[in-house]
């Protein structure tokens, strides 16, 4: 037998539309896309920086010297020598 008194219970709310109980989903996977967008922007723009410093350890001067107008002069000299060896 069943002796158990009832006992007033508080209402059950209606089940929330849908895309309520699917907001929070969508919004952790948002944040998780961004998250994933920012960490992959700022892990290239790290590699790009870390490529683009030397390996010597002296710096280089920003400022270069102006141009001076250059004389070019060119001159060739061909030297042909021949050695022959017998073997004899």
């Amino acid at each position: 037998m069943n002796y158990r008194l009832p006992v007033k219970r508080e209402p059950i709310p209606p089940p929330a539309p849908l895309w309520q109980q699917a907001a929070p989903v969508v919004i952790r996977g948002a944040a998780l896309v961004a998250a994933g967008v920012i960490g992959e922007w700022l892990l290239r723009s790290a590699t790009k920086k870390a490529a683009s410093i030397p390996f010597s350890a002296k710096k280089s001067r920003a400022v270069a010297a102006p141009a001076k107008p250059a004389i070019v002069a060119y001159s060739e000299t061909v030297i042909v020598r021949r050695t022959i060896v017998r073997q004899g």
